[in-house]
């Protein structure tokens, strides 16, 4: 325990403020009264009570005998409110009148974290109060500043109790995995694929059970028909154990701030509730960051596993670094050769297509790709503005031509037979999740 301030108390500016008064008032009335032997007497009283205050420092200079114990989880949500409980045990024989409060990263938001009671000798007392952390990552409590008075009250001292509790903060998964919207699919056909029916061979077979009227005549099995006298059809299911993978960007272009979350952020979100489902539908899977730092997990399986690739990446943010996406595609072929669907996700401008047309060009070789980029909204907004004067012209004029350039560059991806999805950062969930569902019921792996 530290002490790490000292101020005078109400009490002491009470007296203070009493001795001024005496000061003032016993002069004149002493020499009004002819009572001048008075008029050493505030003197005294000043005197008397520097030494009491003093007095009172000294003897209340030792820390007190007070213990603190935190209980909070220790993994937490971004944006999710969380409660902690604070237990104030006095193992000091006097009461003492305590103030506390914590000291919690700044980028955490609180309510109700300051405290005040009396601690009677051997008494324990419980405060709680809420955190709210707005930031992925390490984060820690370091510390709880209390406030004690002194023995005889003249003093107000700030001691603080270092006990540090270490925390990881991750994304909210409970607010993104709500399924709504991802039900259906995209279209293939304008995403840039062609949509081709289940095929038998591609399929894994699940089992026999009766033939249901509209059904393929191929999915008819003689064999078990003729053994039970009545139709029989063979029911498959999608293959499992295919390979997805997944190229995030944490470049520069991920760092544009969409409402409280960047594009880096929502991109995360849909990619972890995008583990899950793939984990959940027996999919390996494996995930590479580029840009501002490269981080690869390979080979993740089985849905309890996508606290793996929170903990693998809940602590990345993006940087002011260009992307490259040539590099980053020439890495992922050297550690994972075999056939998968891989699905890149960006925020593309203009100025990037380049660069990716050959990362696509190299990946498509050996993979099936996807391109989710994140269109951004100011586009919209542009167009969505009154031109009134000169300056409104030139900028719509300058924002359309971006636009038109960035659809051309896309629908040159797809006449390469990559698959292409533009979406807003807040639907970027279910076009990632329906991207992935589309491929695996088209069986295209």
């Amino acid at each position: 325990m530290k002490q790490t301030g000292l101020r005078p108390s109400a009490k002491f500016v009470k007296w203070l403020i009493a001795l001024t008064i005496i000061g003032l008032v016993l002069p004149l009335v002493a020499t009004f009264n002819g009572m001048t032997q008075l008029n050493q007497l505030p003197l005294v009283f000043a005197g008397v009570t520097l030494i009491i205050v003093f007095y009172d420092l000294w003897i209340s200079r030792h820390s007190p005998r007070l213990a603190v114990k935190r209980d909070i989880p220790t993994n937490l949500s971004v944006h999710t409110e969380q409660n902690v409980s604070i237990a104030l045990a006095n193992r000091g024989n006097a009461a003492v009148f305590v103030q506390c409060s914590e000291h919690i990263p700044e980028h955490w938001q609180s309510t109700a974290n300051q405290h005040k009671c009396l601690l009677q000798a051997g008494e324990v007392a419980e405060f709680n109060y809420t955190i709210t952390p707005t930031r992925r990552g390490p984060s820690s409590i370091d510390a709880t500043e209390i406030r004690i008075g002194s023995k005889l009250g003249f003093w107000q001292l700030d001691w603080v109790i270092s006990h540090r509790s270490e925390h990881k903060v991750f994304p909210n998964f409970s607010a993104i995995s709500d399924l709504a919207g991802l039900q259906g699919s995209v279209n293939l056909t304008q995403a840039g694929l062609k949509k081709f029916n289940k095929r038998g061979s591609g399929m894994d077979f699940l089992q026999l059970r009766d033939y249901r009227e509209g059904e393929s005549i191929k999915q008819i099995d003689w064999r078990a028909t003729s053994r039970f006298n009545k139709l029989i059809s063979r029911e498959f299911q999608e293959e499992k154990n295919q390979h997805v993978i997944i190229m995030l960007d944490s470049g520069r272009r991920m760092r544009v701030q969409d409402d409280d979350l960047s594009y880096f952020d929502h991109a995360l979100n849909s990619l972890i509730m995008l583990s899950y489902t793939a984990l959940k539908n027996g999919d390996n899977l494996s995930l590479q960051s580029f840009g501002s730092e490269s981080r690869w997990l390979s080979h993740v399986r089985g849905a309890q596993s996508v606290g793996k690739v929170m903990n693998h990446f809940y602590d990345l943010y993006p940087q002011k670094i260009a992307s490259d996406y040539l590099a980053a595609a020439q890495e992922l072929l050297v550690k994972q050769p075999k056939r998968a669907l891989i699905l890149l996700v960006s925020c593309l401008r203009d100025e990037d297509f380049g660069d990716l047309l050959k990362a696509v060009s190299l990946l498509k070789n050996k993979h099936l790709v996807a391109v989710i980029s994140i269109e951004e909204p100011i586009y919209k907004s542009i167009e969505s503005r009154d031109i009134a004067t000169m300056d409104d012209a030139l900028t719509y004029a300058a924002s359309q031509r971006i636009k038109t350039s960035i659809e051309q560059n896309i629908q040159r991806l797809k006449q390469q037979g990559v698959m292409c999805i533009n979406a807003p950062a807040h639907h970027l969930t279910p076009n990632v999740i329906n991207t992935y569902l589309s491929v695996k019921k088209a069986g295209l792996l």
